[in-house]
């Protein structure tokens, strides 16, 4: 399957299966492998991420980690930092679902980094932020939460006024940092401040999250009725289906509040919500929740057999959780490395692809597909550093006549031999490549005009030393070639590669008129006249 195909299956994949998690990972897998074999190295990046994305929204939260690690390490390579932001932010939700707060904060730190300055980032500054508050707000820095909590909020009312999702989102979370510091009633003066923007998401379940996060302040402040009706129509809410994951931390605050005011039933309410969550993915610190408050409730109700039982499961869940938190730090570590080393390999099975296909079989010699790419690297950091980009055209003298006197397998060494001492000559600003047949090119980045005629001369002086037999050769029955050079300034110049060959080939065009075994230099007087000027040793 060509990289175009994988694409647009890409795309479709997406679409098609955009309401079914289930499906969409299984096919998002097997078009991995796919593209894997294609060494489609973006899209192996673009399905590693968006597994991560489904995995996420599926909750299947120790599934994220390997395909955002992954991501992270193609986009890094191919500095697409788009992409590579919305990775480092998959990757911060990895690592938050593992309760390593820490790692998370440097990956959402490193996503900021990799959009500031950009015109298309690929993610909002607002949602790196709210992210980092998060962090902070799990690890009890309350204070530092509520900071870009706020920075966040004033983000959206100047920059996005129509995104009320993201106001009800950071309404909820600024709520919870105030609560975290018994400041109440500030707490409910956000609440207020975002009511319009939750009002208008009618029954999406960001709403139910809103009403569970006014509840928890309402009973803060005493305010028990209006608490009451809060978390009537939470629990109307969660039993209607909607995923309540995100607020399992509100729910346990209401269900031990709702104990101490002896409201056991409601308490009930919520401790069933959580522990059907808990049954049906399985997950040790979801069990912890559920079992917690449902122990209190025992507790608070007397019945001490039943909430011991509880409170000996919530031991051994605890000594669980303990155990997978270290399997955790190492799996972690252990998914890096692979990812890292998987990625690592692949990229290199691209490269060496692509090497050899922009490689000449005969001589080795990079081909003129790679002649463009190269080129174009080097006029884009000419014109950057206002620097020259010089152009080397060279072929073997009676080429024709050599072939018909000791035929083509000496010729064709001869062709790799002039391939050899162009390669002497390469560096990091020199490059060389067979043009065709017996023409070869060179591009070289910032050499200055001398500097250019003795790469030149130097090449036909070693060719001429060699002494290879050519008897049909007038310039001393050897082995001779023609050289034909230019060197453009490029600070103010439009000049293309295809110009510079084309300066180039009429230099040498000039020495082969003028007898061959010469070098010649093309050198522009205005935009209308040039002269070539015959290079010899100094």
């Amino acid at each position: 399957m060509n990289k175009s195909t994988l694409r647009d299956r890409f795309n479709q994949v997406i679409k098609e299966f955009k309401q079914d998690g289930s499906r969409l990972v299984k096919e998002l897998r097997k078009l991995l492998k796919e593209a894997e074999n294609a060494e489609d190295v973006y899209i192996v990046g673009r399905l590693n991420l968006q597994l991560s994305i489904a995995y996420f929204d599926l909750g299947i939260r120790n599934r994220i980690l390997p395909h955002a690690v992954k991501a992270v390490d193609i986009f890094e390579k191919m500095d697409d930092r788009t992409m590579l932001a919305r990775s480092y932010n998959l990757l911060g939700i990895a690592y938050l679902a593992q309760e390593n707060y820490q790692r998370a904060i440097d990956s959402y730190n490193r996503a900021l980094a990799t959009i500031k300055g950009q015109k298309k980032p690929g993610i909002r500054r607002d949602v790196m932020l709210n992210n980092i508050a998060e962090c902070y707000y799990l690890m009890g820095e309350y204070q530092k939460s509520i900071r870009l909590m706020k920075q966040c909020l004033s983000l959206i009312r100047t920059k996005y006024p129509e995104d009320h999702i993201s106001a009800v989102i950071y309404g909820i979370n600024l709520s919870d940092g105030y609560e975290g510091m018994e400041q109440y009633e500030k707490s409910i003066e956000v609440l207020d401040d975002v009511k319009a923007d939750a009002d208008i998401l009618e029954r999406d379940v960001l709403l139910w999250g809103y009403y569970a996060r006014r509840c928890c302040a309402l009973y803060k402040l005493g305010s028990m009725e209006e608490a009451e009706r809060y978390a009537d129509l939470t629990i109307e809410a969660v039993n209607n289906g909607y995923d309540s994951y995100e607020f399992h931390r509100d729910f346990e605050k209401i269900a031990t509040m709702e104990i101490k005011d002896c409201d056991y039933k409601r308490a009930q309410s919520f401790a069933d919500i959580l522990l059907k969550y808990a049954d049906e993915n399985g997950h040790t610190l979801d069990l912890i929740i559920s079992k917690r408050v449902q122990a209190k409730i025992f507790y608070a109700m007397g019945d001490m057999e039943r909430a011991l039982g509880l409170f000996v499961e919530l031991n051994d869940l605890y000594e669980k959780r303990m155990q997978e938190e270290n399997a955790m730090q190492y799996e972690s570590q252990r998914n890096a490395e692979v990812a890292s080393r998987e990625i690592s390999k692949l990229m290199q099975r691209i490269r060496d692809s692509e090497e050899k296909a922009e490689r000449d079989p005969l001589t080795g010699l990079m081909n003129r597909s790679a002649l463009v790419s190269i080129s174009n690297e080097f006029i884009q950091k000419a014109k950057e550093h206002g620097k020259k980009l010089g152009g080397v055209f060279l072929d073997i003298d009676y080429f024709k006549e050599y072939n018909d006197t000791y035929g083509h397998a000496e010729g064709d060494e001869a062709i790799k031999f002039i391939a050899e001492v162009c390669k002497g000559e390469e560096t990091s600003s020199v490059k060389f490549f067979r043009y065709g047949g017996d023409e070869y090119f060179g591009a070289v980045l910032d050499y200055d005009d001398r500097a250019l005629e003795a790469l030149a001369l130097r090449i036909v002086e070693k060719i001429r030393a060699a002494g290879i037999t050519h008897a049909r050769n007038p310039n001393g029955q050897r082995l001779t070639v023609s050289i034909g050079i230019v060197n453009v300034d490029m600070k103010e110049s439009d000049e293309t590669i295809l110009d510079i060959i084309k300066y180039a080939d009429k230099a040498l065009y000039h020495a082969k008129d003028r007898g061959k075994d010469d070098v010649f230099a093309y050198y522009a007087l205005s935009a209308s006249e040039h002269e070539y000027r015959r290079i010899v040793a100094r």
